[in-house]
């Protein structure tokens, strides 16, 4: 398989990348927060406001969301934007994995993860569902690549963002 890059290669993940954004991010602040999303981002209201909470299980979304809404101001917009960025990053994920793919099936991976329902889905929701998708695999092919140091953040970045990491690791564990 080939996995050297071509010279349009960038260009065709920069592509899949916009895509990706203008699915994720067009009138993502339009619908109300449901009650799971408004529970945690009123933590990161309070966290932002510099009150004592008790975190949910989904702490990296609640800490990192909280920082947006201490920057510029707390918003429907703001409390989707994480998991949101993180979706849009996800279709850089088959750059990471090019070496076993090939670098034409990786590209091909890459639209394909860019207008998947399923995680436009997940990442249209407040939560760390999607961080925690995205972390883990990205720790994943970072450790497949030996880069352990970098995998091993990534891998603290997705315990974090959640207990739907677990499956995602019972998943990556049976394939």
């Amino acid at each position: 398989m080939q996995s050297t890059p071509s010279k349009n290669e960038g260009w065709l993940y920069g592509l899949a990348f916009l895509i990706a954004v203008l699915l994720r991010f067009i009138q993502l602040g339009a619908v109300p927060l449901n009650d799971s999303e408004a529970t945690l981002a009123l933590q990161a209201f309070q966290l932002a406001q510099g009150q004592t909470i008790l975190f949910a299980p989904q702490p990296a979304y609640i800490l990192f969301t909280s920082l947006f809404f201490q920057l510029i101001e707390s918003t429907n917009f703001l409390a989707r934007l994480l998991p949101a960025l993180a979706g849009s990053g996800f279709v850089f994920i088959p750059v990471l994995f090019r070496s076993k793919l090939g670098s034409r099936a990786a590209i091909i991976l890459a639209f394909l993860l860019a207008i998947d329902p399923g995680f436009t889905a997940i990442s249209r929701q407040a939560g760390g569902t999607m961080l925690a998708v995205t972390f883990l695999l990205t720790a994943w092919g970072l450790w497949l690549n030996r880069r352990t140091s970098a995998a091993g953040i990534f891998l603290a970045l997705a315990l974090l963002s959640g207990p739907s990491v677990w499956s995602g690791l019972l998943i990556l564990g049976l394939t």
